[in-house]
């Protein structure tokens, strides 16, 4: 039979990904709100730990088993309904609306841009997952037949290996079609994911040894300062390629201390049977996060009348940290009001949010392994 194995559903990885989403929308206010900030320090923390932590836990919900042991290939057709189709068409309705927006965007938002540049309107993440999920199916033969963790780990550099000749090789506009830079960067912590959760009880270990989550939090600030600030440490800047295995490392990194710091929580607060606030408001944004993903540029509106004032603060952790979250904060909950909108008709959420409220539809999940509440 090629079915997948159940699964228990795990609220930390909810509350992952609902403290990224929103984190990424505090990114975006930093960078299309307020803009010409980007030097800021959290703006910098944000840019590198959010999407890592998306593709893991795709990679992590993306590995399954048939009954006979095998790997699963991914239901392709399915996760271009959830992931291509509301990419399409909300891209463009803003590319409709940016122009009314009011907002400096430093992306091409025009349907040249959609197509033709690597950022695709801000709407990159939806792509690059398919891509990377169209390279996970073609290898999951090869990695099912692999019997050892190195054997399979060696495959997995060697793609990489192969990802980044052709990032460099071929051309910008070659690239930009098909987002090949991004892919690239994010191939590996994808891959992380899916071994992490073929050996989940090794990985679960690791992610409870105080010396693994002390080390991980050490090398983590080492390797986020390497590559937020390149040109500090001489010589560096001049080698992208070593930047690029430096951020990969911290990819896996924050991964592993996302999952040491968050699952001891969840397994407290949720084993009460009556999570706290927090608790639920987390779940609920990562049951979320791909509707809130798509949505929640048309909700972003001009802020550089505070850039001054966040200048004059020296762009500090905490206003610019503070600042950022109670915007993002008025801005998930209005997106929130829209998405309960849509999802009462089938046809505008399999369009807009890659959903459907339809019982025994295959959309009636999230693309991150999650039914949506």
């Amino acid at each position: 039979m090629n079915t997948a194995v159940g699964r228990q559903r795990l609220y930390y990885m909810d509350v992952i990904k609902g403290i990224a989403i929103f984190i990424v929308v505090m990114g975006h206010v930093l960078t299309m709100c307020v803009r010409d900030i980007d030097r800021a320090v959290v703006f910098k923390f944000i840019g590198e730990i959010h999407m890592p932590l998306f593709f893991f836990i795709s990679g992590w919900f993306t590995y399954k088993l048939t009954d006979d042991g095998r790997w699963l290939t991914p239901n392709l057709a399915g996760r271009f309904r959830q992931l291509i189709i509301p990419m399409v068409v909300v891209s463009s309705l803003w590319i409709f609306y940016f122009p009314h927006s009011g907002l400096e965007s430093p992306l091409n938002s025009t349907f040249e841009g959609l197509w033709s540049d690597g950022y695709k309107n801000g709407y990159w993440f939806t792509l690059v997952l398919f891509e990377i999920m169209v390279i996970y199916a073609l290898l999951t033969p090869i990695l099912s037949r692999l019997t050892g963790m190195p054997a399979r780990i060696m495959t997995v550099c060697a793609l990489w290996a192969l990802l980044l000749v052709m990032n460099q090789t071929v051309t910008a506009e070659v690239g930009g079609y098909c987002s090949l830079e991004l892919m690239t960067r994010f191939f590996p912590v994808f891959m992380f994911g899916v071994l992490a959760s073929s050996s989940k009880d090794n990985f679960n270990r690791l992610t409870t040894s105080q010396a693994v989550i002390t080390s991980s939090i050490l090398i983590g600030g080492v390797l986020l300062y390497m590559i937020c600030w390149p040109w500090d440490i001489d010589g560096l800047a001049d080698y992208p390629i070593v930047i690029n295995i430096l951020r990969t490392l911290f990819h896996i990194t924050i991964s592993v201390i996302a999952i040491a710091l968050t699952r001891p929580w969840c397994n407290r607060v949720f084993s009460s049977g009556r999570p706290c606030f927090m608790a639920r408001v987390w779940t609920y944004l990562g049951a979320q996060s791909l509707a809130i993903y798509l949505l929640h540029y048309f909700f972003l509106f001009p802020l550089g009348a505070t850039r001054e004032a966040l200048r004059e603060m020296a762009l500090g952790w905490t206003p610019t940290f503070v600042f950022a979250a109670v915007v993002a904060a008025c801005i998930v909950t209005m997106v929130s009001g829209l998405i309960y909108i849509i999802k009462s008709s089938n046809l505008l959420s399999a369009l807009l949010i890659g959903q459907t409220n339809h019982p025994k539809s295959k959309l009636n999940k999230s693309v991150f392994g999650f039914k949506p509440n």
